[in-house]
């Protein structure tokens, strides 16, 4: 790609920032070996947030600070280094990063990845120049007239070059499940994976909580584990990492008196959970969890 001059500072609107940011993240993941197909999926494990939210905020949605500090502590790299000018800092002249976008055509809307060339004014006209303009959902590329159908969205910047890029599948849901009965655990585990999750069973809370620190979509918890202990301990500690992460607490023992209503009550009030009394129809179980991480997905 030839040197070109990037949009003027001046300019730059606080979208088109915080997309730099992006560029500039994805740019240091690639300088280590991560692919664009990949990112998402390393960026989610770094950050403890799910691929979704992290496939947007590649396409350019808000990133927190600790999350930048994250990626770049975790490739040994300073932020002064990540958004320095020779990587492409605002209102400098340099190479102009490629961002993830998606195409208009004919009705269609095709992934591409497309390389941004300088700001243009509404002045400028062509039936055949592609343009580029982001909106809250990332950056969009087509020509002025299919892009002015989408309304006002801010900025409009050239496309210098635009590749096409085949659709990366979604990840599946990883989802943990503990019980001290092994069938149990076995069997609900096997049922998410026929279904298309990506399900792992553990027998024992320190086994999930040595597993957790790569740390799963959604978790199914049986309340007692066994020795008089129950698992408040392990949903605290999920809690203090994914204070949104689906989590379902499993017993059967509410009638025989065997598990306090007590302490499910308070885990219930305090922590977010959802609960289901055994047995567990797996179909509402899964129902229950794909409504939550439908919901988590549609936030920022």
């Amino acid at each position: 790609m030839e040197p070109t001059e990037a949009p003027d500072s001046a300019e730059f609107s606080a979208d088109a920032a915080t997309s730099w940011v992006s560029v500039c993240l994805s740019n240091m993941l690639a300088r280590h070996g991560i692919t664009a197909r990949r990112q998402a999926a390393e960026i989610a494990h770094i950050c403890a947030i799910s691929v979704s939210q992290a496939r947007r905020k590649l396409r350019g949605a808000a990133w927190l600070f600790d999350e930048v500090l994250l990626l770049c502590s975790h490739f040994g790299e300073s932020m002064d280094v990540v958004f320095s000018q020779a990587h492409g800092g605002l209102g400098t002249t340099t190479k102009v990063a490629v961002c993830q976008a998606t195409l208009l055509m004919d009705g269609q809307r095709i992934p591409c990845e497309v390389e941004l060339g300088p700001l243009c004014s509404n002045a400028e006209e062509s039936p055949t120049q592609l343009f580029a303009k982001r909106d809250s959902e990332g950056w969009f590329a087509g020509t002025r007239a299919g892009l002015s159908r989408m309304g006002p969205l801010g900025p409009c910047y050239l496309v210098k070059h635009l590749q096409l890029v085949t659709p990366e599948p979604d990840a599946k849901a990883r989802i943990a499940v503990l019980d001290d009965d092994q069938g149990a655990a076995e069997a609900l585990t096997d049922w998410f994976n026929e279904v298309g999750y990506d399900a792992h069973a553990f027998t024992q809370a320190d086994q999930l909580l040595k597993a957790s620190a790569n740390p799963f979509d959604a978790y199914v918890l049986d309340l007692l584990l066994g020795h008089g202990q129950t698992s408040q301990h392990v949903v605290e500690h999920i809690r203090l990492r994914q204070p949104r992460a689906p989590i379902v607490l499993l017993t059967g023992q509410l009638r025989e008196g065997n598990a306090s209503e007590s302490t499910l009550a308070t885990l219930l009030r305090t922590q977010d959970l959802t609960f289901f009394e055994k047995p567990v129809r797996p179909a509402m179980l899964t129902a229950a969890i794909q409504s939550t991480l439908d919901r988590l997905s549609q936030l920022p």
